[in-house]
């Protein structure tokens, strides 16, 4: 009797072991495709604000469904675009012309809060004029 005991209590702790493995697992992918969503978010925006062809200063703010072009997501929140010129000097210490700083940011309500995530580049403004 007391070796069936000692194997339920082994079974049940490997048993409880697992099922904590397997949830944390879980968890964990959902993290992954949270933040690949919010990856391919910043992307889409980003792309956006760089194909823009008549680049200017400006600071914009957009639902994220306006940019991702999908009515099903579940994604809301919102995407400001922040355009602004900056001054950058190649290695000779020349100044570059029409250079422009580009940021995305993601504002999202999150579970503890509001939370955000930007991307940020910089871009030729000429670079798709004929």
């Amino acid at each position: 009797m007391m070796e069936i005991v000692i194997a339920l209590g082994l079974f049940s702790a490997v048993a409880v072991s697992l099922v904590k493995a397997l949830h944390m697992t879980g968890d964990t992918a959902l993290i992954i495709q949270r933040e690949l969503e919010i990856d391919r978010i910043l992307r889409s925006a980003m792309l956006d604000a760089l194909s823009n062809p008549n680049l200017e200063e400006m600071n914009e703010t957009v639902d994220v469904r306006d940019i991702t072009q999908d009515d099903r997501s579940d994604d809301t929140g919102q995407i400001q675009t922040i355009v602004e010129p900056i001054e950058l000097e190649n290695e000779d210490g020349q100044l570059l012309q029409n250079m422009f700083r580009i940021e995305v940011i993601y504002y999202w309500q999150g579970e503890e809060g509001w939370e955000q995530q930007s991307a940020e580049t910089w871009r030729y403004a000429n670079l798709y004029k004929p």
